[in-house]
């Protein structure tokens, strides 16, 4: 077993829990989730199990590459620590298109370029890892759908994310 003697607990999910530790293999605190499966906590000591811990430590010295997504915005306004975007989205059966602004890390934001120079009508590029897009374009909608769309409609009628449509640029 792999033993924790100094560790954080950042989060706890049903399955799982995040943690925060120096990592002698590597020589630097990393975070990583541990299985609760995979785990016990003795003493106030973190123990892994061993062959997980031996795949854990691989992706921790060799991480995937992110993969990395393009997106269109016609609004780019950077913040202290995020930047606030948008894209079109249309309901399932409403004609209406409407803006869903995106919160997004600065540190995830990989490059942004201004396409058009019509302050009218800008449009920027934003280069930043699929699954920030992911993640934030689900929490916008979620947001959208609890403060707005489905606020007043009853239970068996109420819409889900998977009712929007993403509109390209």
């Amino acid at each position: 077993m792999k033993t924790f003697e100094v560790f954080t607990e950042k989060k706890r999910t049903e399955n799982a829990i995040l943690v925060s530790a120096f990592v002698d293999e590597v020589g630097k605190e990393e975070t990583f989730f541990v299985p609760l499966s995979k785990l016990e906590i003795q003493d106030k000591k973190l123990l892994i199990d061993d062959d997980f811990w031996s795949s854990k430590i691989e992706e921790i010295k060799n991480p995937a590459p992110e993969k990395m997504i393009t997106m269109i915005s016609a609004l780019y306004e950077k913040g202290e620590k995020s930047t606030k975007v948008a894209v079109k989205a249309r309901l399932k059966s409403f004609d209406k298109v409407n803006d869903i602004w995106l919160f997004l890390p600065n540190s995830k934001v990989a490059t942004v370029e201004k396409l058009s120079e019509n302050e009218e009508e800008p449009q920027f590029k934003i280069t930043l890892p699929e699954w920030v897009y992911n993640s934030a374009l689900k929490s916008a909608l979620e947001y959208q759908l609890t403060n707005f769309w489905n606020k007043d409609v009853a239970e068996g009628q109420k819409f889900s994310v998977d009712d929007f449509t993403i509109l390209e640029g």
